[in-house]
């Protein structure tokens, strides 16, 4: 009887020992093959801010034009926001990951990024200037003027202190006007100014 109690310890013993070392074990690092990058869909929390890390310091030293890191990074940082969107520094990544689309002009994913965010972090410190971007890029980038036009006035109803609000007034001031007619409005502007300036 005691060799059947000893034995059914053991045995416990070991079950135990052996799952809290499958738990235990660091997630491996899974390769997409198509590629040769690190699958960042597949990575738990602790190894995607290590990629992402290593992706930031990548991206920080290419200074070519075309920087590929650029994607990688923005790749990462979109891949976090969406898969652990409740924690510290989703906001964050999600707003960087906008910024970096928006100036490889990747459109649909920028406007996707911002969107989200703006729609999802109510509380986040650069939410306003968020949704500034949001109107330029579907302005500037989307040609989607109607848009572009609704986001701002949005803009200039919810953050009427921001420090984008003239910037915003003169975006909608502006819509569909080429540079060549702005600059030429500016200079009649300018001139009319100058002529009232000498009759004063």
């Amino acid at each position: 009887m005691k060799i059947l109690k000893i034995l059914s310890l053991v045995i416990t013993v070991s079950f135990l020992s052996s799952c809290g070392n499958s738990s235990s074990k660091k997630e491996e690092v899974v390769i997409d093959t198509s590629t040769g990058r690190v699958d960042v869909t597949k990575l738990n929390m602790e190894n995607l801010l290590a990629e992402i890390k290593i992706r930031e310091d990548a991206y920080k030293t290419d200074k070519t034009v075309n920087n590929r890191h650029g994607f990688l990074l923005m790749e990462a940082y979109g891949a976090f926001s969406e898969r652990f969107n409740n924690r510290e520094n989703a906001d964050e990544y999600l707003f960087k990951a906008g910024e970096i689309a928006m100036g490889a002009n990747l459109t649909v994913k920028a406007i996707r990024y911002l969107t989200t965010l703006y729609d999802e972090y109510p509380r986040y410190k650069n939410r306003a200037y968020g949704l500034f971007l949001l109107g330029f890029i579907q302005e500037n980038q989307a040609n989607n003027l109607n848009e572009a036009k609704r986001i701002y006035e949005q803009f200039l109803v919810e953050f009427p202190g921001h420090e984008m609000v003239d910037d915003a007034r003169a975006s909608i001031k502006n819509l569909g006007k080429s540079p060549e007619q702005i600059i030429r409005e500016f200079e009649r502007m300018d001139s009319i100014a100058k002529a009232e300036g000498k009759a004063a």
